[in-house]
């Protein structure tokens, strides 16, 4: 009988002590951060391409493990521009900033997602 109860000490001692090695582990995997990568695009008048090449981007399997910010800088700068831009964010289902010229040389005024 006392053997009994030497090993099923001995086995809820294991479990406890697995138990609390994961727990203290978990924590120190949550400090782990992804590589962050900026792309900054510019759409002007002579790109046919732009919603090919960022949907490629977005799809990137070299990509997806990092944290992507992309940056289209929109020298058309009219209404239409900028509508179709939009369009093609909620038809992508990613999300890019959309800045003019003017504020791509000032350093853009979008606040970015990495403050």
């Amino acid at each position: 009988m006392n053997n009994l109860i030497f090993v099923f000490a001995i086995i809820t001692a294991t479990v406890g002590l697995i138990y609390l090695i994961r727990l203290f582990s978990a924590g120190l995997q949550g400090g782990c951060r992804r590589p962050r990568a900026e792309l900054r695009i510019y759409y002007g008048s002579d790109c046919e391409c732009l919603e090919y090449y960022l949907g490629r981007i977005f799809r990137c399997p070299e990509l997806r493990d990092t944290d992507l910010r992309v940056t289209v800088v929109d020298l058309i700068n009219t209404g239409e521009s900028r509508k179709w831009l939009e369009a093609l964010r909620s038809k992508l289902k990613w999300d890019f900033e959309v800045i003019t010229e003017e504020e791509s040389k000032s350093g853009g005024t979008a606040k970015s997602r990495y403050d």
